[in-house]
């Protein structure tokens, strides 16, 4: 895996680590400009066995600049994540505010004898006011977040004096959790004499926080996907467990289930589900797997409609090796066993049609005999 750089299957805060503040001694200075870009490089920083400068980038035109510790190490097999934020020890601001994970504006009295605090957020942005305005501070929105199994707000932003017993004064910025999901933490790869950008935006207004937070959402249409005139929006590899979790558990059947909410929401015109992770039973008890392959069917048909379709999938993981979905243009009913002079497929009296796959000639060939897709998930990561 790219000489072991590229796994995912790891548990990094398991290991010895520390934690180190990166540290400036002004040494020199330069400014250059890259397109509509300025950059204005400092040098030096060091952070234990990292160094490197620096770098503020303003973007002409916008009240947008980003600030970024550009370090690197000479070590091999590092692993890190990194904090950041800005420090107010003149006690200018007033307020820290944010969006709360249920869209409400929130605000709370910045006092400098106030202990830091995680926040849990919407948009990835926390913002500040002083007399003459405000500043928000918020994460590239993929590239400051490290591979995890789900899809938790683990409280990636933090306000408050004295962060994490390391910094003197008040102040806000964004930031990691060291243990993630508590399964597999990969954290971040840091090869040697690689520029490690540790970057966070900032955003000036010099109204208030909310007129920080409006123009920041622009940035990503407001963590949503644009329509756009002949074309829908796909999106893949969801394993929201519906079918195991509500329809076999017998529970009661929402009229509109949250994550429907939330793809409509996102702008999500079509999704394929990647239900059955290593939930049910896809090697049988036969009954028992095409009871939950016509659970799926029924699921995608009642929550589809006009506005999103939900395409039925799996992540099998059998078969071909590493992990890979499937998807068929219409209803499949599959077992991933066959039997020892079991054929391919026969007829079901209530299915119809099935097959017993035992392996990957049988894949293959159903895959050829129903029109089937089939591709590697996350092949990065996991392969």
């Amino acid at each position: 895996s790219q000489n072991g750089w590229n796994i995912f299957f790891d548990k990094v805060p398991n290991k010895p680590y520390a934690t180190f503040p990166v540290k400036i001694k002004k040494t020199a200075a330069e400014i250059t400009t890259v397109g509509s870009r300025t950059v204005i490089k400092i040098s030096s920083l060091a952070a234990d066995k990292f160094s490197g400068d620096l770098e503020i980038t303003f973007y002409n035109g916008s009240a947008m600049f980003n600030i970024a510790a550009v370090v690197s190490t000479a070590d091999d097999a590092t692993a890190i994540v990194y904090d950041a934020g800005l420090i107010d020890k003149k006690s200018g601001w007033k307020n820290i505010s944010w969006t709360n994970t249920a869209d409400e504006f929130k605000t709370s009295p910045l006092k400098q004898a106030d202990t830091a605090k995680n926040v849990a957020v919407k948009y990835r942005a926390i913002a500040a006011k002083g007399e003459n305005g405000a500043i928000a501070i918020f994460p590239a929105p993929h590239q400051y977040f490290y591979p995890l199994d789900e899809a938790f707000n683990l409280k990636f932003t933090w306000y408050g004096a004295n962060y994490r017993g390391m910094f003197e004064g008040s102040g806000m910025g964004i930031r990691q959790d060291l243990k993630g999901d508590n399964r597999y933490v990969p954290w971040f790869n840091a090869p040697p004499e690689t520029k490690q950008r540790l970057n966070f935006f900032c955003y000036l207004s010099d109204k208030d926080e909310q007129s920080a937070f409006t123009e920041i959402k622009k940035f990503t249409h407001e963590d949503s996907y644009v329509k756009l005139p002949g074309f829908k929006t796909m999106s893949s590899h969801f394993h929201n467990e519906f079918v195991m979790k509500v329809m076999m558990a017998n529970k009661e059947m929402p009229a509109v289930p949250d994550f429907v909410k939330v793809f409509k929401k996102t702008g999500i015109d079509i999704v394929h589900l990647a239900e059955f992770h290593y939930t049910a039973h896809p090697q049988g008890p036969d009954e028992l797997r095409l009871l939950e392959l016509k659970m799926l069917f029924e699921m995608c048909n009642k929550y589809s409609d006009e506005q999103l379709l939900l395409l039925p999938g799996e992540e099998p993981n059998e078969f071909f090796g590493g992990h890979w979905l499937e998807f068929f243009p219409k209803e499949v009913y599959w077992i991933m066993s066959r039997k020892k002079g079991q054929p391919l497929f026969e007829n079901h009296p209530v299915y119809g049609k099935i097959y017993h796959i035992g392996d990957k000639d049988d894949m293959l060939k159903l895959l050829e005999m129903e029109n089937g897709l089939a591709w590697t998930a996350h092949a990065r990561t996991k392969g």
